[in-house]
């Protein structure tokens, strides 16, 4: 496992054998799974040769962006991430990023965010499930309706706690600490496998609050690792992201906090940029 981390930690990502890892989806998971396979007609084709090379980590945390950049950008330029793709299309090479802050003021807060935005109003193949009741993409300083930024429309406290990565604007799923990605070829129903995963979080309190978890088609958890804690308790920026040798990750379970967004208790957080690997059809 190779690791770039400028963050001092003594904490190990855990990767199951594939000899002994046993299928993970509980039955929150199988019915997230069962559910887009019923809404979006998910085409599956499964490809048991696959082989899992040992993960790549990139992770840092610090008060500001500029002491997370440095592990954002060996992420992007990881293997052939090195062309962002932007919106639609379908290429063998090369990322996708997500950073909130083209989403419409109306599918911002107040207002929820569809769980299938980046697949069909700006198709970049990744669609969010959750077991809470949906999603939400923060307000900009500017908007109609003249709701507060950084979540201040949940509770007031929120704006001090929250920071940005690249402003303005962060995401979370609501009434849970749960968002599920699952991957396609951009726009359609055709599903799809990642080489990686990455994110950015804000006010990350606590080592073991926040983490991320990569499973491949058959349900086997390829590597779990929690997001390092900021060095400070307000505001603070933590980014995590893994990569894979081959396109392996079929599903992304991100876990941001142990506590949902309701008061500004021990461990809210919430989310910033995604980055993630050209989705390669199954």
């Amino acid at each position: 496992m190779q690791t770039i981390n400028n963050a001092n930690t003594n904490r190990r990502g855990i990767r199951p054998s594939l000899e002994t890892s046993n299928l993970t989806f509980g039955p929150r998971v199988r019915h997230s799974s069962l559910l887009a396979i019923a809404t979006l007609g998910l085409t599956l084709m499964f490809n048991l040769a696959t082989a899992h090379a040992d993960p790549h980590v990139f992770e840092a945390s610090g008060a500001t962006p500029a002491d997370i950049q440095a592990a954002v950008d060996g992420f992007r330029n990881f293997g052939d991430f090195g062309t962002n793709n932007g919106v639609g299309g379908t290429f063998p090479h090369g990322r996708r990023e997500i950073n909130w802050d083209a989403v419409p003021d109306a599918r911002s807060a107040p207002n929820l965010f569809p769980a299938n935005f980046f697949n069909s109003n700006s198709p970049r193949g990744v669609v969010f499930f959750t077991p809470g009741t949906g999603f939400q993409v923060s307000a900009n300083l500017v908007n109609p309706t003249q709701t507060p930024v950084r979540f201040g429309n949940i509770n007031r406290v929120y704006p001090a706690l929250f920071s940005t990565f690249s402003p303005q604007r962060l995401f979370t799923a609501l009434d849970s600490t749960i968002t599920e990605n699952l991957f396609f070829i951009p726009g359609t129903t055709q599903a799809a496998t990642v080489k990686g995963f990455g994110a950015v979080f804000t006010d990350v309190n606590a080592h073991d609050s926040t983490k991320i978890e990569y499973f491949d088609v058959n349900g086997n958890l390829l590597f779990s690792r929690d997001v390092l804690a900021a060095p400070n308790h307000r505001g603070g920026l933590s980014f995590l992201a893994v990569a894979f040798d081959t396109a392996s990750v079929f599903m992304v379970r991100i876990t941001s906090g142990d506590r949902i967004l309701k008061a500004p208790n021990l461990d809210v957080v919430v989310m910033d940029d995604f980055i993630y690997g050209e989705p390669q059809a199954l």
